[in-house]
């Protein structure tokens, strides 16, 4: 039980780094390519804030993967 809640532990904590860094940089890299989610225009809008959280899950799973295999490599 404890070994499932330090996982989910580590899970939401991944996607909390990874919101905040894509809040921080990844506007400013999504504006990039033209695609902005602060514009008003709906289509654009909405195609920045699919990207925006497409990008966020992956880079989260990433850092949670980075994690769990540093966490089971023997020392």
């Amino acid at each position: 039980m404890i070994s499932v809640l330090r996982r989910l532990g580590i899970a939401l904590g991944s996607l909390v780094a990874a919101v905040l860094v894509m809040g921080l940089v990844g506007g400013m890299f999504l504006s990039l390519f033209g695609l902005n989610t602060t514009t008003t225009a709906g289509q654009l809008q909405f195609a920045g804030g699919v990207v925006f959280t497409l990008v966020t899950l992956v880079l989260g799973g990433l850092v949670y993967r980075d994690i769990i295999r540093r966490e089971r490599r023997p020392s």
